[in-house]
């Protein structure tokens, strides 16, 4: 089979969204449209190594209070 693309892939679900008439599978399609991304989705792969490296720091008990951080730039504030 050969890989169609993406502009015929495009028509090919065109054509087919214009037969339908079952409710159920138009309501799916609808909620499908209107459905925003996530916003990890749409972040850089860098944003991404970032956070998770903080997450890994939290786990590991690398924290700092509020006071602590305040204290430390109090001066730039």
């Amino acid at each position: 089979m050969e890989i169609m693309n993406i502009e015929t892939r495009k028509v090919s679900i065109i054509n087919w969204i214009t037969r339908l008439s079952d409710e159920k599978i138009l309501s799916k399609i609808e909620k499908l449209q209107n459905t925003e991304p996530d916003w990890w989705d749409l972040i850089s792969n860098e944003e991404k190594s970032e956070i998770e490296q903080g997450l890994a720091e939290i786990e590991r008990g690398e924290t700092k209070t509020h006071d602590e951080v305040m204290s430390k730039y109090k001066k730039w504030l």
